[in-house]
């Protein structure tokens, strides 16, 4: 055919669980309220198809954010890798037996906190 210009049009569809933000990557991890809780090493997909070890200490919180140094994308200006960074979602489960219930009772008896006192301190 006749030389001209050749157009390339590209769609990128959104990854089901990894997201950019310029060099890095940004990702949801789920953990148990017990890992959550009492912490825990859990492994973190990473955009190599690889997993990386993620330390999650006691007491997190759900929504905290943890920072994996040069697991992003490698930049084309300084050939430098981003970071990823991964948001630690607690599952809570649902409770069908009785007995887990129970359990979770004790715990509550045994460590009385109440999150929202902060709401209503100021007020």
């Amino acid at each position: 055919g006749p030389r001209g210009d050749l157009y390339i049009i590209t769609k990128v569809a959104a990854h089901p669980f990894f997201q950019r933000k310029g060099d890095d990557i940004f990702t949801v991890v789920p953990v148990t309220i017990t890992e959550a809780a009492l912490g825990a090493k859990v492994e973190a997909p990473t955009i190599d198809g690889s997993r990386a070890l993620l330390k999650i200490p006691p007491g997190t919180a759900s929504g905290q954010k943890f920072r994996l140094r040069e697991k992003g994308v490698t930049s084309l200006k300084t050939g430098r890798r981003g970071d990823q960074y991964v948001e630690v979602r607690v599952h809570v489960p649902k409770v069908a037996d009785e007995r887990s219930k129970e359990i979770l009772r004790e715990l509550s008896h045994l460590n009385p906190e109440d999150p929202r006192a902060e709401l209503y301190r100021n007020l």
